[in-house]
């Protein structure tokens, strides 16, 4: 039996016990497709768009901790998945996308769809090359898969012309794979400088960025801030669960407002980065210079050399895997900690009295908006964090945007794999991740947090979620409009805003319940309080894709 070029990627993805590639189909990568069908215990899963094919490996890779396959269309149809394999880029999701390209002989002709595959997806890959002969194939495939899963992780991209794609193989099976090992931990007198430093700062702060939650190192980071009395905020904008957010020490989310920024870290003569990969979580410049005090010293661990001392000149880096690394960093500071015990008690004190004050105030706000009879994201997260499995067996994937932080902040989650959104800003992933999450998880209940912008980006993901009976819940926060922009316009000040603009108003035909039971998923819309406990139970206990579309007091 002939083995062709395409065969060799199922090999591939039998190794990495990787049993879905997911697409939206076309010509070009026929093979491929066919290839799924022919090759047992595969499963091509269709997408209507192709960024809800890369939201979809996206959820699937952040879930399950393995590689997301993604076959795209030449130019036009890679074009499309563009926008989440950025999303991805910046989250350091690891991903492998193949584009079918023309016929070779074909491409000197300029035929129609073609286009420099490479060239388009270059600034937001970890490596992208296009085969030019089957003998590339089989090194071509194998490095893809090493440089996605080999931190830092992130995307790769191959783009593979229709004749390459069938060919006869050079080889009928590959060998055994090579797997980086990458469990190092940093140099260990970086660690000890470091960890002086946390220990001798009058006023310390960790920055527990997306990193933690990969490589899953929340138990250490919750260790150091218990063991050291440091307070820690979360990442701007988070794609992870880095910190249970009920710990003792979790002081909430760094902002994603420059001036909330530096006041957020004013005072704090040491700065621990631990895992961030987001130092700028801004859209808008405030010409307000550095969000960092003045004199304060930084310091940093990550897996990722290119994230230490990115943004402020001097300070402490480590360059290591997280995990271990916070491993060694924790015996540092065991060692030290009897001199200084005093210190960290008094500290301790301090930081557990304003995480409780704080825990406190949140939730006297969200039983006052309650009392009120509002139906705000407030009101929703909490009565949602009521109705969700007391055993943790969820997942929040959160595209919410103007309305995101309610549900970081009023849903209790403690571990990782309890979260996941987007980085960079580009939107249109949540409720592909969602899906993509479904699939690697069917364990658990998946939520997709959206904005009714956001879902409108690609309601086709329904047909996706019908297909593959995913457990999701799609819950829209629905403010009838684009208010986030709504609000980047006051923040942007004189001469801007100041009147209405229509185009930032989305309350017009799209009927969301009745798109969504076009699709085959049941849905209903709640517009009171009242409603919401019972259609949240609804939603929960559905055994397949449901949608609730929620209309929000504005």
């Amino acid at each position: 039996m002939t083995t062709w070029s395409r065969d060799l990627l199922f090999q591939i993805l039998r190794h990495y016990d990787v049993p879905y590639v997911f697409g939206n189909p076309g010509t070009s990568e026929l093979p491929f497709i066919d290839g799924a069908e022919k090759h047992e215990g595969f499963e091509y899963i269709t997408a209507l768009h192709e960024a809800n094919a890369v939201g979809m490996a996206m959820g699937y890779a952040r879930q399950s901790g393995k590689p997301g396959v993604v076959i795209l269309h030449v130019a036009p149809g890679l074009a499309n998945g563009m926008g989440n394999l950025y999303n991805a880029y910046r989250a350091g999701i690891p991903l492998v996308v193949i584009a079918g390209q023309h016929h070779t002989r074909l491409l000197l002709e300029e035929p129609i769809l073609a286009g420099d595959h490479v060239g388009q997806v270059k600034s937001m890959t970890k490596w992208a090359h296009e085969v030019r002969h089957p003998q590339e194939m089989p090194l071509a495939l194998v490095r893809a898969f090493k440089v996605a899963m080999t931190p830092p992780h992130g995307p790769v991209f191959l783009s593979i012309p229709y004749d390459i794609s069938m060919a006869e193989s050079p080889v009928e099976q590959l060998p055994a794979l090579l797997k980086v090992a990458s469990s190092f931990a940093a140099e260990n007198a970086a660690l000890e400088l470091i960890a002086d430093a946390l220990l001798k700062a009058e006023r310390p702060l960790i920055i527990a960025g997306d990193g933690v939650g990969d490589a899953h190192a929340h138990l250490e980071l919750q260790h150091l801030a218990e063991q050291a009395g440091i307070g820690v905020l979360a990442e701007g904008m988070p794609t992870r669960q880095s910190i249970d957010n009920h710990h003792s020490h979790f002081l909430g989310t760094l902002p994603m407002n420059a001036q909330a920024i530096r006041l957020a870290f004013s005072g704090h003569d040491v700065i621990f980065y631990v895992g961030v990969s987001v130092q700028a979580p801004l859209a808008l410049y405030d010409n307000g210079g550095s969000l960092v005090p003045e004199g304060a010293t930084m310091l940093y661990l990550h897996d990722d050399p290119w994230e230490i001392g990115k943004n402020v000149i001097g300070g402490i880096g480590a360059w290591g895997e997280i995990k271990t690394s916070l491993q060694v960093l924790n015996a540092e500071v065991a060692k030290r900690a009897p001199a200084v015990q005093a210190v960290i008690t008094e500290r301790s004190a301090g930081i557990i009295a304003r995480a409780q004050a704080r825990r406190v105030e949140l939730d006297a706000a969200w039983q006052k908006e309650r009392d009120l009879g509002k139906l705000t994201p407030k009101v929703i997260a909490g009565l949602l964090n009521e109705s969700l499995p007391n055993d943790g067996s969820f997942v929040i994937v959160n595209e919410a945007v103007s309305n995101a932080l309610p549900f970081t902040d009023h849903i209790h989650m403690w571990e990782p794999n309890h979260y996941t959104a987007g980085k960079g800003g580009g939107l249109g992933h949540g409720s592909a991740q969602a899906v993509g999450a479904a699939i690697a998880e069917p364990g658990r209940v998946i939520v997709s947090v959206l904005g009714d912008g956001t879902f409108l980006y690609y309601p086709q993901i329904l047909y996706s979620a019908v297909q593959t009976n995913a457990r999701v819940l799609f819950l829209i926060v629905n403010n009838r409009s684009y208010h986030v922009l709504k609000t980047g316009l006051k923040a942007m000040g004189s001469p801007l805003g100041g009147i209405r603009i229509p185009s930032l108003d989305l309350d017009g035909p799209a009927n969301l319940v009745i798109m969504s039971e076009a699709f085959g998923v049941p849905a209903e819309r709640v517009e009171t309080i009242d409603e919401l406990p019972a259609a949240l139970r609804r939603g929960l206990d559905a055994q397949g894709p449901y949608l609730l579309d929620i209309h929000i007091t504005n």
